[in-house]
């Protein structure tokens, strides 16, 4: 949703088809800028009707609302249409013989948009919110605005009261040309069940807030929005009380008051914490209808920037990719491709972890860590059950206790597994009457490259296989590998669990920044607590992109040392604040260009030289030659890439083949083929075939109905 009008690739163009028929004998035309026709929510629209020389008339459903428009020949009129049915409402502009007509689809702004059933059961917690008691079920609760300054006599957010005595320590900045006080203004309230803030430099002294109609009245913002989202990997069935902007007490991340001071608005939802629920489909509905309200409210941004780290880094990717139009560019800080990209070595971890637990005898360190594919194996026991997300139990606190108290709970099923939460993407088992599981390890070859590489004996090799097992329904270990459900698994590709990356995010710009952490590894220090972010998973990424798109040449890769950590003053976050601005010219030089050619070479053709792949030692040590970079700061590996599987790391059940001498590098006696054989009575995975139920995406802007059946909205 830019400031002209609400743009979506691939699928949705034949909605903007469909639209430019209806109207193609019309002088006039209707735009709705806050969202797309058939996806407005609230019973409110931002429309814009452009062509007519005087003044339009436009009625919705027979009635006059001419007067909510603004505007001349020139530049338009706008206007914002309230009080929408819900389901079609016919909107209809006339100017002289011309007349235009677009149907508005109408929503409740706490329903189901595009994410199909909603949870149930699900906690409101608009009190912990301070939001005050639930209107009703779907969390509903009244707005809330308040305001909070920046001292600087000890650099700290306090309470600012608009009426009040004016503080005399009010901290300012410069936004654009002008210097404005660091006043924030911070809006809470419920959208899409979720509690959602949004916040921008506003001084009341000065005059109002912006509005639709009036953008540029705020001197304090800069007319940009950065969507925050936030990190972690947990299902749930709760509102929750974090966004991605609320680690500090204006509700910001760790570079919000920078964000701030720059001039940028920022929003974000409790339901774009990823640590709160791991759906992204209702992450982007989420992001979808907190924008349209900032659209109906603030008047459109001249682009909007998605931000955040870990999880955030996984709503960012899924949905950019799935739901193009709702980010013009993204900051996925220590990137992952999707969150099933994220688990599936973690579980894998956990196998190995266990197995050499039971069975240490000559499995050395080194041993373990070239099984592992990580810089070390002590990345798997610090983090293979740190992200159980394969267990029911794994539900948050209040979730738990509202299981065993809250009357609206009790007796209720609840699964707080990835697939459980994620059910409308995969489905239910009939069988189990639970969400199909998608993971799988059949025909897994563990520790295949240390063994052709003579780093592990055959005996390991085969002893490991033999006993790996795998997990069953409820994330227990058991003797059996695991089966990954069929349907679930092309669920998972066709809805873009599995985030292939050839579709809405080749054509926005991606900033992937982010800290080698490998480095602990390096310096041997706190082994024993490797952190999660391991490199390797932007080089997933970058691969995926080659292999969809030809080249990854949107995708800008910038690394330092974890150096001073990740907080105020460090390396990452100056080099950040570099980048953020370098990010800024290239969406709007990629909007400045109005040559006729596909988003992707737009965007590719419109990188700035500033934003060149590069590592840092230092603040100030910038290296662009990726090779030096890779020597610096090697990539880390999987358990399955380790295990002879793809780079891209997107085969989540492979197909088998038997077992076959020639992926030996040693040369094996008949026994011990005869012993692989047996191990592997169902076959090897056979990496040179597509995985199991490998389809490609579905299309971009899916609607999901239940049990994993999807329509395209552009089909509405």
């Amino acid at each position: 949703m830019s400031r002209k009008t609400w743009q979506v690739a691939a699928s949705c163009a034949a909605i903007c088809v469909a639209l430019g028929a209806t109207q193609a004998a019309a002088a006039i035309t209707v735009q709705v800028l806050s969202s797309m026709p058939t996806l407005v929510t609230g019973g409110d629209a931002l429309v814009k009707i452009t062509g007519a020389t005087a003044a339009p008339t436009v009625t919705v459903g027979g009635a006059d609302v001419s007067a909510q428009f603004k505007g001349d020949a020139t530049k338009g009129w706008v206007g914002y249409v309230t009080g929408l049915k819900d389901g079609n409402n016919d909107l209809t502009a006339k100017a002289g013989t011309d007349t235009a007509t677009v149907t508005l689809v109408n929503r409740p702004i706490n329903g189901t948009l595009f994410a199909g059933p909603q949870q149930s059961p699900y906690l409101c917690e608009t009190e912990g919110l301070k939001l005050g008691k639930a209107l009703d079920a779907n969390c509903a609760a009244n707005t809330v605005v308040e305001y909070k300054y920046l001292s600087k006599t000890d650099n700290m957010w306090k309470t600012f009261d608009p009426k009040g005595t004016r503080p005399t320590d009010i901290a300012d900045t410069a936004v654009g040309p002008n210097r404005v006080p660091q006043i924030a203004r911070i809006e809470c309230g419920v959208i899409n069940r979720a509690g959602y803030v949004i916040t921008m430099l506003h001084d009341p002294a000065a005059g109002p807030a912006p509005t639709w109609d009036n953008p540029t009245v705020n001197k304090g913002w800069n007319g940009k929005l950065i969507y925050a989202y936030g990190g972690g990997v947990q299902a749930n069935f709760h509102q929750s009380l974090s966004t991605g902007l609320n680690n500090t007490n204006t509700g910001s991340s760790i570079m919000g008051d920078h964000l701030l001071q720059l001039g940028y608005a920022l929003a974000s939802g409790t339901l774009n914490v990823f640590g709160n629920n791991n759906n992204y489909i209702t992450s982007g509905e989420t992001a979808y209808k907190v924008k349209e309200h900032f659209i109906e409210e603030f008047g459109a941004p001249v682009f909007t920037i998605g931000y955040g780290a870990s999880g955030g880094s996984m709503q960012q990717n899924l949905i950019g990719n799935n739901y193009p139009g709702i980010m013009d560019a993204t900051i996925p800080e220590r990137l992952y491709a999707d969150t099933m990209t994220f688990l599936q070595p973690l579980y894998d971890c956990e196998l190995l972890a266990n197995y050499f637990n039971k069975n240490p005898e000559g499995w050395t360190d080194a041993r373990k860590t070239a099984v592992s594919g990580m810089a070390t194996f002590g990345y798997c026991t610090s983090n293979g059950t740190r992200y159980p997300n394969a267990r029911p139990s794994n539900c948050n606190a209040a979730v738990t206790d509202a299981v065993s108290n809250d009357p609206a709970f009790k007796g209720q099923v609840v699964r707080c597994t990835f697939q459980d939460n994620n059910v409308q993407a995969f489905g239910k088992d009939p069988a189990t009457g639970f969400a199909r599981n998608p993971f799988d390890n059949v025909g897994i070859q563990y520790g295949l490259v240390a063994f052709n590489a003579g780093q592990i004996t055959f005996d390991q090799f085969v002893d490991m296989n033999r006993k790996i097992g795998g997990m069953d329904a409820d994330g227990k270990i058991v003797d059996k590998r695991q089966v990954g459900d069929t349907a679930a698994l092309t669920a998972a590709y066709a809805s873009g669990q599995v985030n292939e990356a050839g579709a809405g995010l080749n054509t926005i710009p991606v900033l992937d920044i982010r800290t080698w952490i490998d480095v602990t590894v390096a310096t041997n220090t706190n082994i024993g607590n490797i952190d999660v972010h391991n490199p390797g998973h932007s080089k997933i990424l970058r691969e995926r992109m080659i292999k969809s798109n030809g080249n990854a040449d949107n995708m800008a890769t910038i690394m330092t040392i974890e150096g001073n950590g990740r907080g105020e003053g460090s390396v990452i976050q100056a080099v950040e604040l570099k980048y953020l601005t370098y990010l800024d010219n290239w969406v709007a030089a990629i909007q400045a260009d109005k040559r006729n050619m596909p988003q992707a070479q737009k965007v590719r053709e419109n990188r700035p030289a500033e934003m060149a792949n590069a590592c840092y030692t230092d603040q100030y040590s910038r290296i662009t030659d990726w090779a030096t970079c890779e020597k610096l700061m090697p990539y880390s590996g999987h358990p399955r890439i380790a295990a002879g599987g793809p780079s891209t790391d997107d085969v989540f059940k492979c197909q088998t083949k038997a077992v076959d001498a020639k992926d030996y590098k040693a040369t094996l006696t008949a026994a011990q083929m005869d012993t692989l054989k047996q191990v592997f009575a169902s076959g090897v995975c056979d990496y040179t075939k597509p995985g199991v139920g490998q389809v490609p995406l579905a299309g971009t802007w899916l609607m999901y109905m239940g049990d994993a059946r999807t329509v395209s909205i552009a089909s509405l």
